[in-house]
């Protein structure tokens, strides 16, 4: 309890008259105000005012010492370089081009995990590449009255050609900003357009499948080697600043302050991590299922050629039969023309898996009926999938994509039949050409 309320509840006892009531809480609200800063100041932060109102702000640099910190410029030097020498400049991790120190590595501490409009940011964090190390910023609410100088902080510090790099900004972080933005605008000027970069969308494309969870902890000591000690997690960040608008004590903040530091360093390192293993930079250490997924990801983006280099890098690496990375090989090799090429890596997946996927089946039926003009043996395909299917599923479990494919090789059965028994004057084919 502070000093002010305890008099206020001595008021009776004291027999205090107003004036001298007055000067008393005067006299406890200057000290307050005074050791308040003196608590900030201890925690490296400075006043900031706007319009009549106070906030906090401090800038830290972290020197680049380690032989880690003393390649983070050059190597993210690199990446710029090689995102613009690739043409990849529309990848969901380019940064169009920015410069370095137009990166923002960028987290909030509020006081929920909603995005309601009774939920309150109360520290702004973020980090900038420098020559000289990494420059941490940090904005931190006094009270909840003074919002409109906490916003302006960082908004003075913030334009359109900087660039965001957040872990679940864009759905969380940043709509926080808005909202909160949204009720004092007309004390504010407007939020800047901007690039967004959120690492937590990259973080589960490739380790959702192998990661007990994808939050930002788990991720740094699993991928980056860096493990959290004496860490207060971010859950507790509403608990502490509550702790700390009663007790007017700023070292409850110390904890989260700390967290909200690792953070926005610990995505530097992450954001160089995974454009390391996109484009096998000094061929960084990748697994077999890493190089899958990031195919998979610049597939989907029709980025063949690195789909590709990852494709065969995932088969390469894998130390077991990998018949799914041998389909997905094939089709890509197929929508880039070359029939045959995709032939031979569906056969493999054929030979890599006792039960290969019906999908196998289908793409080769299509080669053969297509490419080949042999309907025999696209017919054989066709009928092989199928009955291989018949024997190991149960048909009341049928999942969507799995009786998609069930309604492709029907069709494809009864189309090859009919094609049969033209060319064979009255084939008949058992089991009803494959029908259920």
């Amino acid at each position: 309890m502070s000093m002010k309320s305890k008099l206020l509840r001595m008021k009776n006892h004291l027999q205090l008259d107003d004036a001298t009531e007055t000067s008393l809480v005067s006299k406890v609200v200057k000290i307050d105000k005074s050791t308040l800063e003196e608590s900030f100041e201890e925690l490296g932060f400075e006043p900031f005012y706007f319009d009549g109102e106070r906030s906090y702000r401090k800038r830290l640099i972290y020197p680049y010492e380690s032989a880690k910190d003393k390649e983070t410029l050059r190597v993210m030097g690199e990446m710029r370089s090689l995102w613009e020498q690739e043409g990849l400049s529309d990848h969901p991790l380019s940064f169009k081009n920015r410069k370095l120190d137009q990166l923002l590595f960028f987290d909030t501490e509020t006081t929920g995990l909603s995005t309601g409009a009774g939920n309150v940011i109360f520290l702004i964090g973020y980090a900038r590449l420098r020559e000289e190390g990494i420059e941490v910023t940090q904005h931190l609410l006094e009270n909840p009255s003074n919002e409109a100088a906490f916003l302006s902080g960082f908004l003075e510090d913030f334009s359109e050609d900087d660039y965001l790099i957040s872990y679940n900004g864009k759905s969380f972080d940043w709509p926080q900003v808005k909202s909160r933005h949204a009720f004092i605008r007309k004390e504010l000027p407007k939020l800047p357009s901007f690039g967004h970069i959120d690492l937590l969308h990259c973080a589960r494309r490739l380790w959702k499948h192998e990661l007990p969870s994808c939050r930002l902890a788990i991720v740094e000591e699993y991928k980056l080697n860096m493990k959290r000690i004496d860490d207060i997690p971010g859950s507790m960040a509403p608990i502490l600043y509550f702790e700390y608008l009663h007790e007017k004590d700023p070292h409850h903040l110390a904890g989260i302050i700390k967290h909200n530091d690792q953070d926005v360093r610990s995505l530097v390192y992450l954001y160089q991590e995974i454009c390391m293993r996109l484009f096998q930079w000094k061929d960084k250490p990748t697994s077999p299922m890493e190089h899958y997924y990031i195919a998979d990801w610049f597939e989907k983006l029709s980025e063949y050629k690195w789909a590709e280099i990852h494709y065969k890098l995932a088969i390469e690496t894998m130390n077991k039969p990998f018949s799914q990375g041998y389909f997905r090989l094939g089709k890509l090799t197929k929508k880039l023309g070359d029939k045959e090429g995709a032939r031979s890596y569906f056969i493999e997946a054929l030979n890599q898996h006792s039960l290969p996927s019906l999908e196998v089946w289908i793409e080769l039926a299509k080669l053969a009926e297509h490419e080949e003009k042999n309907v025999y043996k696209a017919y054989n395909y066709a009928k092989s999938g199928y009955s291989q299917w018949k024997k190991q599923t149960n048909m009341h479990s049928v999942s969507l994509k799995t009786a998609k494919h069930i309604t492709d090789l029907n069709k494809r059965l009864n189309r090859l039949e009919k094609k049969l028994e033209i060319k064979e004057g009255g084939y008949e084919s058992g089991e009803n050409g494959g029908l259920l």
